[in-house]
């Protein structure tokens, strides 16, 4: 069996390559504005990076995650709460990558914690948004964060997934959620995936997004996520 997956719907090899190069344009470009005009923090307002070193001591670490299914683990660095908000809104919303780039370092190590010394055959994707989300941005919040993590850790990263047709999940129920997404893989997969995102829910985006990868031949799946939404209390 070639490279491919039989029967998935997939993009060219050069459109991954062009979108790529794009990517890494964009980071150099945006490198050599930095010195000139220093990153504002989302929150604060304060120059020298977002979020900022103030702001970073407000995080609340992640609360354990609940099983999900078709993933091995599921990992999220921070609480998604009004203290992280605005930095995920500036990713999200308004394409200003900083939020990625500070977050990255720790990211990847949780990455390396989680995998430890068996992340040999490892390859780092993303759970895609859709197409006209993506189109509309100019940009993948979950591939930002993919890679960016990826050239932190040294690690592969791949797209080896394309989003079915539904509608976003911002706002919608659990059962909505479970019901209204749905992955393709583009490509074989093997060893073990990193599936990024940038906020996990109710879990329903990386579940669907680890059934395709395990389709495809995946044989473990995680899921890092660069915030988590608090569980809610019972009653």
């Amino acid at each position: 069996m070639s490279g491919r997956v039989r029967g998935a719907h997939h993009a060219e090899e050069p459109d991954l390559y062009v979108a790529s190069m794009l990517y890494w344009l964009r980071v150099y470009v945006e490198s050599l504005f930095v010195p000139w005009f220093p990153v504002a923090c989302a929150r604060c307002g304060a120059e020298g990076g977002s979020p900022c070193p103030s702001c970073r001591q407000d995080f609340t670490p992640a609360h354990v995650l609940d099983d999900i299914d078709n993933l091995d683990a599921v990992i999220g660095l921070v609480v998604y709460d009004e203290v992280s908000r605005p930095f995920i809104a500036d990713l999200k919303y308004r394409g200003r990558w900083a939020t990625a780039r500070t977050f990255a370092p720790a990211l990847a190590v949780l990455l390396e914690e989680c995998i430890g010394h068996e992340g040999r055959c490892l390859t780092l994707t993303w759970a895609p948004t859709t197409p006209e989300r993506a189109r509309q941005r100019g940009f993948d919040q979950a591939e930002v964060i993919a890679r960016e993590v990826g050239r932190q850790a040294g690690r592969p990263v791949r797209k080896l997934l394309e989003r079915g047709p539904g509608d976003q999940q911002t706002g919608r129920s659990r059962l909505e959620r479970a019901r209204g997404v749905s992955f393709h893989p583009l490509f074989e997969a093997a060893g073990t995936v990193i599936v990024f995102d940038d906020v996990v829910t109710t879990g329903a985006t990386l579940s669907a997004a680890a059934h395709a990868l395990r389709s495809a031949g995946a044989e473990a799946v995680v899921g890092i996520t660069l915030a988590a939404t608090p569980e809610r209390p019972n009653g």
